[in-house]
């Protein structure tokens, strides 16, 4: 397969290049996850080093797969044992050997005339590249005896599946070897006695590699000029170091804990850092939050994500604890963008204690004041970042706004006059000239500021209702001369305002922009609505115009048969039932076939008959009981023990409602079947009308207060109604002249 097709890129020199493509495959094919794909493409990515290291940035196409490159080795079915002969000769030994260490074991082992040094291992290779890989440890180490290195440092993790024969346990090479099986890390460094001993550090070991770049990033962060370069950082992850694959998960590791503790950088940087390590996708792993802070995890992606504050205004205060005022100036940012004021205050005035002429901490106090209602403190905050800055064109906007709120109209048309004398087209300035203008009742200038405006930026809405506003009233000033005048007036009004054609092609999608707003709106509206109506109903368990009624009409308190018999249907009253009992009457919602629902009732002898008495859901429970001394049927969502053991029922509020005739004829059914006649005479019973229960009368639980979504949903449905009216009076303003 062509290596540059497994790699995806084109075929190139450009050894950075081939690394990153390297690192970017290598999440999709992990070693422990797809060994053969991570086989596959650590051959191609070998293949194609060493290509671009002889100069074959374009191969010939015979020679970019894998297969054509190379052919592997095989190892040889009788030779299972990889042995590294070495012949040392020693002089003395510094120091007395421990007999119980396996390495100072082997190394009397050498020195008993003992020339050769034999460790077995079992490696399995799909092929054997002549030239050695200089940043594996394993080969380090054959190097670092083969040139009578004095330090010897063995990092090696051996994972074996079986060895052959049982080891000799006296045998000191068989305790390395176990030793190093025990998937341990070995690291010896004994100073020997041989004929010289260079004391200078191996280049090559990976752990002086790793100790030599932090040192580095260390140095880097410590000079506060070059730290807040992000050229600096692009150019030390550029290193090979960095790109070496059997390293990179633990570079990434040390760097990440680094910044733990040194974080205060511009966001520039973070963002070289996050393309070069790719942290927020590790970060969505949870062993990696385990792994770091928490809290620091969360920092790291809020520098990615939000616009982050200026450093170089902190390379003239050298005298300054830089890190200590970046650490509380930080702390005030964080706090203000989740509205924690005092938290932000307290903040702010330690950084401003140690240093108060930076502009980026009078720019956060400047918007502090502003939120605690401090007009004079945010102006005082801006006019300083602009006595530091006098090109700082966000702090003189900022004070136009405050002038422009306080009324100060006059003022706030200076400053926006100043800006665009320094930016002729910055949008937000002419915006807020024209609305000063507009108050200052010069609205030809104003016209004139919204038409700049909308040759700047079409699509600003607001200017394009304001200009409209502005030639309507300026049409309807015209109507009202006398005629005779009226006609030279609309002449020049309309050579004013100029051709009608571009004003049509901007006010279309103005027009379409409103439509669209006002019917999301009206659809929101009547989605909260229906929320609010459910919500409202389950708390009252009657409808809004039930209680309307309710307060029409009033709540009748029922003493006696004659003042139900008083009463027309759908009036609220209270009484006191005695005797009740349950005539096994359910009230249910059925479907009929066009699929419109209905209130039905049925008794339970035919719904048994049926097999219809498990499939039902009752809403509510026909049963019986004496007013005075007439029966009457009610209707009861719910019950209590107390009622069902008294037989005493008392309701704060109920609905009159007219007996359905189902109901009647399944009541002198089911007192019969329930052997309820002697307690009560059906032709006493009061057979016009019934009591739909809607409250009981607890006296131990006080009535609920609304719910809180209630007030949610009310509070929305007045923001959404007032937002559509809004959309429809700018319409009319659109549409007026169009």
């Amino acid at each position: 397969m062509n290596i540059w097709r497994i790699l995806d890129i084109d075929p190139t020199e450009d050894i950075s290049t081939i690394k990153k493509a390297y690192a970017k495959k290598l999440k999709l094919h992990h070693p422990e996850d797809d060994p053969e794909g991570y086989q596959q493409l650590r051959e191609a990515y070998d293949l194609a080093i060493k290509m671009a290291k002889k100069g074959q940035g374009k191969p010939k196409a015979e020679v970019t797969s894998i297969a054509d490159a190379e052919t592997p080795v095989q190892p040889e079915e009788d030779t299972p044992i990889l042995t590294v002969p070495r012949r040392l000769s020693f002089q003395h030994i510094d120091a007395a050997p421990d007999r119980n260490d396996p390495v100072e074991q082997t190394d009397t082992f050498i020195e008993e005339d003992t020339p050769i040094l034999t460790v077995p291992r079992r490696l399995s290779f799909q092929h054997i590249d002549a030239a050695p890989d200089r940043n594996d440890p394993v080969e380090q180490l054959d190097t670092f005896i083969e040139e009578d290195t004095s330090i010897l440092t063995v990092q090696r993790r051996l994972s074996f599946q079986h060895i052959d024969a049982a080891p000799d346990r006296n045998d000191p090479v068989e305790q390395l070897d176990t030793f190093m099986q025990e998937d341990t890390i070995l690291t010896v460094q004994r100073r020997l006695s041989f004929q010289h001993i260079d004391a200078t550090p191996d280049r090559n070991d990976p752990i002086e590699q790793l100790d030599s770049f932090m040192e580095q990033v260390r140095a880097l962060y410590n000079d506060f000029p070059s730290r807040i370069n992000p050229e600096n950082w692009a150019k030390l992850l550029r290193s090979d170091f960095v790109w070496n694959i059997h390293l990179r998960r633990i570079v990434s590791d040390r760097l990440f804990h680094f910044l733990h503790e040194h974080h205060h950088l511009p966001k520039s940087v973070w963002l070289i850092l996050e393309d070069g390590f790719q942290w927020r996708e590790l970060i969505q792993e949870p062993f990696y939050m385990d792994k770091h802070s928490k809290i620091f995890c969360q920092y790291y992606l809020k520098q990615l994500d939000h616009p982050g504050l200026r450093f170089d205004t902190l390379l003239a205060a050298s005298h300054l604890d830089r890190d200590l005022f970046l650490s509380y100036r930080d702390a005030a940012y964080q706090a203000l963008k989740e509205n924690q004021l005092e938290q932000a205050s307290n903040s702010l005035n330690a950084a401003i204690a140690l240093f108060a002429d930076d502009p980026e901490l009078l720019r956060l106090q400047g918007e502090y004041c502003q939120r605690v209602g401090d007009t004079a403190g945010a102006l005082d905050a801006y006019s300083r970042i602009i006595s530091i800055q006098s090109d700082d064109i966000d702090s003189y906007l900022a004070r136009a706004y405050i002038w422009y709120h306080k009324q100060h109209v006059t003022e706030a048309q200076k400053e926006c006059e100043y800006i665009l004398s320094q930016l002729p087209t910055h949008p937000e300035a002419l915006s807020l000239l024209g609305k000063c203008q507009l108050k200052l009742g010069i609205e030809a200038h104003a016209k004139v500021t919204f038409e700049h405006l909308l040759a700047a930026s079409p699509h600003d809405y607001e200017a394009l209702i304001l200009l409209t506003q502005i030639r309507g009233n300026m049409l309807k000033q015209v109507k009202k001369l006398p005629a005779k005048e009226r006609k030279h007036a609309l002449q020049q009004l309309a050579s004013e305002l100029g051709e009608r054609k571009d004003l049509n092609k901007q006010i279309k999608p103005a027009i379409h922009f409103q439509v669209a707003i006002a019917t999301v709106t009206l659809a929101l509206i009547m989605l909260f609505q229906s929320l609010l109506y459910n919500a409202y109903v389950d708390h009252k368990k009657s409808t809004p115009i039930s209680n309307v009624e309710l307060h029409q009409n009033g709540l009748v308190k029922l003493s006696s048969p004659e003042d139900l018999k008083q009463i027309g249907p759908n009036q609220f009253v209270q009484a006191k039932l005695t005797n009740l009992r349950f005539l096994k009457i359910y009230q249910y919602t059925k479907t009929d076939k066009d699929g419109n629902s209905y209130t039905a009732y049925e008794n339970y002898l035919t719904l048994n008959e049926t097999g219809d008495i498990g499939k039902i859901n009752p809403s509510g429970y026909v049963k019986i009981g004496y007013l005075g001394d007439t029966p009457i049927l009610v209707i009861m969502k719910h019950s209590t023990i107390e009622i069902e053991k008294t037989g005493i029922l008392e309701f704060e509020m109920g609905q009159v409602m007219d007996i359905p005739p189902k109901v009647l004829t399944d009541t002198k059914k089911m007192l019969q079947d329930l052997e309820l006649t002697s307690l009560f005479d059906f032709n006493k019973l009061n057979q016009n009308q019934m009591i739909e229960v809607k409250y009981l009368t607890i006296p131990t639980i006080p009535s609920p207060s609304p719910p809180l979504e209630i007030y949610f949903y009310g509070l929305i449905l007045l923001v959404l109604c007032r937002f559509f009216f809004g959309s429809l009076y700018n319409l009319y303003i659109i549409t007026r002249v169009y």
